[in-house]
């Protein structure tokens, strides 16, 4: 089992091994040894190789799909206009409607989360947001929340409800638009169980990117950002008073344009059947909001808190070879001290279409 990703054995083999320095080791996003993470079983994974090398199991030892799967997630959104050409526009009364209300924080109701592979918000509160995806009228235990994908403009449809449960974010963007990186990109994450084939939940994401401004912070973001942990494993609560105004990273429903398709989890298990739906309006990012964005999933210099320098060069070989032997680091996250030494990422690098289907909503349709 792949405990540790292979740049961090790079760099523990090269800076602390093969030059036999004293300083400690560097850490990826994800590997700290100071990290507040609770276990959850299954194989460890990181963005070390951006997916490409996602190979392991789950907590009840089931297989990830993510290099055995043909409708994996991201992709690289081809243009608009090819799409029309190829008659892969959504008429309007098969587009998904979204209406998210404002999230209030009561200083315990919502948390942001560092969780080692992405900044993450939920909240504890019921919230009343209404997300609707279109299905055909008539259902079988076969109907997926992806059947929309294959329906006609005059074909008798009903509507189902997707709860918002979480939103994270991803820098750089997972999803390209014409071969175009973002430098973050907001995924909303949705459940759907009234549908007889989603009983135990099927999943729709909503996908909104960033691209950079000079005109100072977006202030859809201020809130967030304020309680965003740099530790990963630590929760933050929001403080009352603050709000989300989730709804705001939507374009307005008037100029609102996106793609969809059928996809999956950008994380292992990377499992499939996902409804996606693609933002082509960018949102706005400051420079210094992304910085420390790409502070928080950042490499880490960490060494033992109080040790002397002999103990500390002797513990320091001994944690490398832990390291080199693909083992967890010993000893209590208390018990570390880390700094940022250098900015990361934290996506998944696209994936082939394998002649998949995707459908866009334009304003002039």
């Amino acid at each position: 089992m792949i405990r540790v990703q292979r740049l961090v054995l790079l760099f523990c083999a090269y800076y602390c091994c093969v030059l036999d320095l004293v300083s400690p080791c560097i850490y990826k996003y994800g590997t700290s040894p100071d990290s507040l993470s609770v276990p959850r079983g299954g194989t460890h994974w990181s963005y070390g190789m951006h997916g490409d090398d996602w190979t392991g199991v789950d907590a009840a030892g089931k297989p990830w799909i993510c290099l055995s799967g043909i409708r994996q997630s991201p992709i690289n959104v081809p243009t608009p206009h090819s799409l029309e050409v190829r008659g892969n526009s959504l008429p309007r009364n098969l587009r998904t409607r979204w209406n998210y209300p404002t999230i209030y924080s009561n200083g315990s109701n919502v948390e942001v989360i560092n969780n080692g592979h992405a900044i993450q918000v939920e909240w504890l509160s019921p919230y009343a947001a209404d997300v609707e995806i279109v299905v055909p009228v008539r259902q079988s235990s076969s109907t997926s929340v992806t059947a929309v994908l294959g329906m006609q403009q005059g074909e008798q449809s009903t509507t189902v409800r997707a709860t918002p449960t979480q939103f994270h974010f991803h820098t750089m963007s997972e999803h390209l638009i014409m071969g175009k990186h973002y430098p973050l990109e907001l995924h909303i994450v949705h459940k759907i169980t009234d549908l007889p084939a989603c009983a135990s939940g099927c999943y729709s994401v909503t996908g909104v990117l960033f691209e950079l401004t000079d005109d100072g912070d977006n202030p859809l973001l201020d809130s967030v950002w304020a309680a965003m942990p740099m530790r990963e494993g630590q929760i933050n609560f929001m403080p009352a008073g603050a709000e989300i105004r989730l709804g705001e990273f939507l374009p307005p429903a008037k100029v609102r344009e996106y793609v969809t398709y059928e996809g999956s989890l950008t994380t292992p298990p990377c499992t499939e059947g996902l409804l996606w739906h693609v933002m082509m309006h960018p949102q706005k990012i400051s420079r210094a909001q992304w910085k420390k964005y790409k502070t928080a999933v950042s490499f880490k210099d960490c060494a033992l808190k109080n040790a002397s320098s002999t103990a500390g060069h002797g513990h320091h070989r001994h944690h490398h070879r832990r390291l080199l032997a693909e083992e967890e680091p010993a000893g209590n996250p208390e018990d570390y001290t880390c700094k940022v030494v250098t900015y990361d990422f934290n996506y998944r690098s696209a994936q082939q279409l394998y002649g998949r289907v995707i459908k866009v909503a334009r304003v002039n349709q």
